[in-house]
């Protein structure tokens, strides 16, 4: 799954073959093909760890959380009892539960509230971040014995999509200017101008602050306690 394309890089930057050069000569069309997939490649793998997602793109998702019974008193629920958090933004959500403790697995489903029944679970989303609630038939103690299946990620022209892919071009875009000022460097050091080549001072402009601050709201944020794991 890559969020954009060759063609997404031409158009956004203006770049083509004849502005870089691979072993010292300009490069080919074959050549530019291959290094913009390695840049589309690396740069969708950057975006999904760097957010902790396996993609923005829908997919479905498997889940295995672990109950924890009722820790207010044999009977008391408390709110960290009940609530379940989804490691990435879902929809369509399914839950289970193993009700065979220790012996053969035994998954139940678990049916979500509508306007039409009651269900055992509500799920709410605030700010990318899915949340399952039980309130009937709670998941008992066990260890991975709740198991959520839903889809993650967001469909094709949302906007949150159209968010991602034009920060993932922004740093495709930068990596091509990093490619760049290393050639123009390297041009000037081989003529002797000393004065400019001291011009190019290399920084870590790949992942700005700008473009952290961007992807800020899209990052999944590991939760501690039970009920994250």
């Amino acid at each position: 799954m890559a969020y954009f394309t060759q063609t997404d890089i031409e158009q956004y930057t203006g770049f083509a073959s004849s502005d870089f050069k691979q072993g010292g000569s300009t490069m080919t069309a074959t050549q530019w093909s291959l290094y913009c997939s390695t840049v589309v490649d690396f740069v969708t793998q950057l975006v999904n760890r760097y957010c902790g997602v396996q993609s923005f793109e829908p997919h479905e998702m498997v889940e295995y959380r672990s109950g924890v019974g009722a820790k207010g008193d044999k009977y008391t629920y408390l709110e960290e009892d009940t609530t379940f958090y989804l490691s990435e933004y879902g929809t369509g959500i399914q839950a289970f539960e193993d009700i065979g403790s220790t012996g053969t697995e035994y998954w139940v489903e678990r049916t979500a509230r509508t306007s039409a029944t009651s269900g055992d679970f509500t799920v709410a989303t605030r700010n990318e971040l899915t949340m399952v609630r039980f309130h009937n038939n709670i998941p008992q103690e066990g260890w991975n014995n709740v198991r959520f299946v839903y889809w993650g990620g967001y469909p094709e022209g949302s906007v949150q999509m159209n968010q991602i892919r034009l920060i993932c071009l922004r740093i495709a875009r930068n990596i091509l200017l990093e490619k760049k000022k290393t050639q123009e460097s390297t041009t000037i050091r081989q003529t002797g101008i000393r004065d400019y080549a001291q011009m190019f001072e290399f920084t870590d402009t790949i992942l700005t602050d700008e473009i952290k601050q961007d992807l800020h709201k899209y990052r999944r944020h590991r939760l501690g306690g039970p009920s994250w794991w």
